[in-house]
């Protein structure tokens, strides 16, 4: 008989290595910076330089662990892919290969029983209770063509030298370099893993807890911009539950989403590739669906609403079949007439003015339903 089934059932259901760091890492943290700031003073730059290691912390989860690796939602260069392992390694969140398993089950099981970090267990669970767990923080992985790469497959045989070499030591060893060890322990290692793992841990919580379910009712999962904020755009979260192949969250170019922006511009220098998007004819018809449905809850007519719906969705459908025959062309202008050219120019230009009067018409018919007047 084993010595461990002596021990009573609480305690050996509990993760203890990976419960200890949750708890201590921020407690010790606590505890030991004011004594720190007492003996060494408050360094501004310090704190400016862990900023922004925090930054590329979040951004190696956002763009590498969930972005890239979970979905697979563009390629990068073997440089990126390695920075992406290293950073994302400091953040104490486990493998990439571990955490892209449990995030691709958590969207397979949303909401249920199966789901690791299922928001209907309660918010304190679904933000990191469950980590506590073997039973969730132990589920085989089920990754394939993760396991298949060697360099995944590397930081997870080896993370947890992965993980102190590059969350305590280079941070310890930059401070060093500063003129202050511990001050790079402390404020650029231990301070900068309390801070980015709060705030991505509030993607599995608040996001699934408040917020707009802007393109699906059918999940819990909400767009938080608070959230979106703390997590480098991560908090369009019903927007990537219902379209979790495309390597945006924000897809409005105002939206908060600078994991987007990172991936776009490393594309412009040749360092990510084969960025996946959703058509917007599909992501228009989940949004115009879910304001459906909230008219229809208002008692406005069903059929007006299914004729304006319907009369929307055409309309950009052939202003898009437009402007690809039309980008065809300017690619074959030596075949083409000119005033062939002229005479697509001008019903494209029709076409996207009928999408714009039409949709603005839903806009207002929606606003002025919800406000009752």
């Amino acid at each position: 008989m084993s010595k461990n089934q002596h021990l009573p059932s609480w305690y050996r259901r509990i993760d203890w290595p990976v419960t200890l760091f949750l708890i201590l890492n921020p407690l010790l943290t606590i505890i030991v910076l004011p004594f720190y700031f007492y003996e060494h003073g408050f360094s501004l730059s310090f704190f400016l330089l862990g900023a922004l290691m925090a930054a590329a912390t979040n951004l190696a989860i956002t763009a590498g662990y969930h972005r890239l690796f979970a979905h697979r939602s563009f390629e990068a260069h073997p440089l990126i892919r390695f920075l992406f392992l290293w950073i994302g390694a400091s953040a104490f969140q486990g493998s990439a290969l571990k955490w892209s398993s449990d995030h691709r089950r958590h969207h397979w099981k949303v909401d249920t029983e199966e789901d690791p970090y299922s928001i209907k267990k309660g918010f304190w669970y679904a933000h990191m209770g469950w980590m506590f767990l073997r039973e969730s923080v132990d589920l085989p992985i089920k990754a394939a063509d993760l396991e298949k790469d060697r360099l995944v497959a590397h930081q997870h045989r080896h993370y947890v030298a992965w993980a102190i070499a590059s969350g305590f030591f280079a941070p310890a060893l930059i401070g060093w370099m500063l003129g202050s060890f511990w001050g790079g322990f402390w404020i650029l290692g231990a301070l900068r893993i309390v801070l980015t793992q709060q705030s991505t841990f509030f993607v599995n919580s608040l996001c699934h807890t408040l917020g707009q379910q802007t393109y699906s009712d059918k999940i819990s999962a909400r767009d938080s911009l608070l959230v979106a904020f703390l997590t480098h755009g991560e908090g369009y979260h019903n927007f990537h539950h219902t379209f979790q192949s495309d390597y945006r969250n924000g897809i409005r170019w105002y939206q908060w989403d600078p994991t987007k922006w990172t991936i776009w511009t490393l594309s412009i220098l040749g360092l990510t590739k084969k960025l996946k998007t959703i058509s917007s004819h599909e992501i228009l018809k989940a949004r115009l669906h879910m304001e459906e449905l909230r008219l229809k809850r208002k008692g406005i007519c069903h059929e007006r609403i299914d004729q304006l719906r319907n009369r929307v969705l055409s309309a950009q459908a052939s202003f898009k079949r437009l402007h690809d025959d039309y980008e065809q062309m300017k690619k074959n202008l030596e075949t083409a007439s000119q005033q062939k050219v002229q005479q697509l120019r001008i019903d494209l230009e029709v076409a996207k003015l009928e999408f714009q009067n039409s949709l603005q018409q839903w806009k207002t018919m929606y606003q002025l339903s919800l406000n009752g007047l």
